[in-house]
């Protein structure tokens, strides 16, 4: 197969594989996703929304923000009443989320707007000039990497962040691991599979991952480390992760041989990942099961996991819904529609999943966590 996108990134990856004599899927979604200037992530072109090519649930509606800032204070309020508070969002993007989550705190929660620093980790430059016009009445400081990020004492969240890390694809033959290599014949593109490395082999082995004879799947081991930096950086508060997967037990179920890989380009979705490099996204679905156990190990411990649907309504969007219900205007309606859609069944509700982790908090209790869904594979962390 011959690549297909932007003709100076591909020249980029060619050369790669010439000189090195292949590169791995890893690498290869590393350069799609975030060569500087020229990768998906990092260029100017517009990713989110209706010019874009997916929605984020903020994108929808700012009451996604908005309950989330809620779950904030009360989380200033139980643990961090009268200091000062960091709030960190990792991977910002446009800014969208952090506009609402900040305009809703400073709105409602004057006290904690008062002691409260917000720090946008964000690495895309085209991002972050977005961000300064659209926070310019907030307090905001930005960071290009999160290695940038001092201690903090307060909440550091994130969505729809760890699903566009690169990941190592892998397939199981003979009983054996192989990870997935791009090499160039005559100008095409096919992939080599060369033994996994010792890496991936301990991932696989310290989850107890036994993955079905003939699966290709994903490992994300930036992942792995991403969550251990930012535990590291947590000395005392909590973490948020809001994206699309499942724990171990799910993930790597025999209906998924393919594993979870996919494109999204203009709000349509595909599985051909050699196609407009750059120009598309490409994503794979998060082990939370990998955040619990990598997290454990710098001091993150588990507060709780549930889906966006029952985080959201526990803090009381069918509140909202029926006051917008109560004013009986087309305009609060059409507003009902949008927020139906972040709570449907088999839609954006169940799809996106909340992690919830804390680092020196006794025992603590959430609303977004007080009703769960139930306790099968889908949601059931496992112990460690």
């Amino acid at each position: 197969m011959k690549l297909s996108g932007k003709k100076e990134l591909i020249e980029i990856i060619l050369n790669d594989i010439k000189k090195r004599g292949g590169i791995s899927f890893k690498d290869f979604m590393d350069y799609a996703l975030y060569y500087p200037s020229l990768g998906y992530y990092t260029s100017d072109k517009e990713k989110i929304g209706g010019y874009g090519d997916f929605f984020t649930s903020s994108e929808l509606d700012p009451v996604f923000g908005q309950l989330l800032s809620k779950q904030f204070n009360e989380i200033y309020l139980n643990y961090f009443k009268g200091q000062k508070i960091k709030l960190v969002e990792i991977g910002s993007g446009k800014g969208i989320l952090a506009f609402d989550v900040l305009n809703e705190i400073k709105s409602n929660y004057p006290e904690f707007y008062e002691n409260l620093e917000f720090i946008s980790v964000e690495k895309s430059p085209f991002h972050i000039e977005n961000q300064k016009k659209i926070l310019d009445s907030f307090n905001v400081r930005w960071l290009e990497n999160i290695e940038d990020l001092e201690e903090v004492e307060g909440i550091i969240y994130s969505n729809e962040l760890f699903d566009a890390l690169p990941v190592h694809l892998i397939k199981k033959k003979n009983g054996r691991i192989y990870e997935v290599y791009l090499n160039e014949v005559d100008g095409e593109i096919i992939e080599d599979f060369r033994e996994a490395g010792e890496n991936i082999l301990n991932y696989l082995k310290e989850l107890k991952i036994d993955i079905p004879e003939g699966m290709t799947t994903e490992v994300n081991l930036i992942a792995k480390d991403l969550i251990q930096k930012i535990g590291q950086n947590l000395k005392k508060g909590f973490v948020f992760t809001v994206d699309y997967g499942y724990p171990s037990k799910e993930l790597y179920k025999p209906y998924r041989m393919k594993g979870t890989l996919l494109c999204y380009y203009k709000h349509t979705y595909n599985e051909n990942f050699y196609e407009n490099i750059g120009l598309q996204d490409i994503t794979s679905h998060v082990n939370f099961s990998a955040l619990v156990y990598y997290g454990k190990k710098v001091g993150l411990e588990f507060t709780g996991f549930t889906d966006q649907a029952h985080f959201l309504i526990n803090l009381g969007l069918g509140d909202v819904m029926i006051k917008l219900q109560e004013k009986g205007d087309s305009k609060s309606f059409e507003r009902i529609n949008r927020l139906k859609t972040l709570i449907l069944p088999k839609g954006m509700g169940e799809k996106f999943k909340v992690l919830v982790q804390h680092k020196n908090i006794t025992n603590p209790t959430l609303s977004g966590l007080k009703l769960l869904p139930p306790q099968n594979d889908r949601y059931k962390i496992e112990d460690f």
